[in-house]
């Protein structure tokens, strides 16, 4: 019979495609970079294959697929980047549901990080735009990590900063690739993955799928996490 699970401490966020809907703004500004460099990227876009990557583990990625030769990466991960970043600042919104599940975990009284593969001037950019920095006791970019998700290696340093164990903690994820990560931390983990990817069985990985942040609020579903005891102790 498997131990229980450990008491809920502390909820981890990602960013992209989870808080905003900013997969199209990565795709469009990928493919007119690489479009610039003579190369067709778009076949390996909107299949999941980058999702939850670093920028530049992303870069290099469609690099290597398109058969681009020489070519300074670092030149057009700054690129692909300032790009996204005026995407963000004029087009991104929350996506439904991010109040509620910051608002639950914020009632709850449990620490909560942003854990993102995303570059910091993205962050920066999607933190600003809709005044979220102050409901984060920690902000991580894998930027600083050796690898990015499916590694998890942010999600542990996450976990550390917040004092809490790893088994501790949720992790919210859309990407496969963060999944992983989250599991291999030794972590539970809600998808709320894409309406195009909702239907991938490896999403079974998770504890608990949802099809949007906003399902949070169900007490069946906080009953589930472990939220609604955490709630009814207050």
């Amino acid at each position: 019979m498997p131990p229980p699970p450990a008491p809920l401490g502390a909820a981890i966020f990602d960013m992209d495609g989870l808080l905003v809907d900013s997969e199209p703004y990565w795709r469009r500004v990928e493919a007119e970079v690489f479009s610039a460099l003579g190369a067709d990227i778009r076949p390996y876009l909107g299949h999941g294959y980058t999702m939850g990557m670093r920028v530049d583990e992303a870069v290099a990625f469609l690099a290597a697929f398109a058969g681009l030769g020489e070519v300074d990466l670092v030149a057009v991960e700054a690129d692909v980047v300032a790009g996204v970043v005026q995407a963000i600042g004029h087009e991104a919104e929350l996506l439904p549901g991010v109040e509620v599940a910051l608002g639950l975990f914020e009632e709850a009284g449990l620490p909560r990080a942003l854990a993102s593969g995303s570059t910091p001037p993205v962050i920066d950019a999607v933190l600003d735009r809709f005044d979220l920095r102050r409901r984060f006791d920690g902000v991580f970019t894998a930027a600083d990590d050796a690898y990015g998700k499916p590694h998890p290696a942010i999600f542990l340093r996450a976990a550390a900063a917040l004092g809490v164990p790893a088994e501790g903690c949720v992790v919210l994820e859309d990407s496969l690739n963060g999944c992983i990560a989250a599991k291999a931390a030794r972590m539970r983990v809600i998808a709320v993955p894409h309406p195009d990817d909702a239907a991938d069985p490896r999403y079974s990985i998770a504890d608990l799928n949802l099809t949007s942040l906003e399902e949070l609020a169900l007490p069946a579903v906080r009953a589930r996490l472990g939220l609604e005891e955490v709630l009814q102790r207050r």
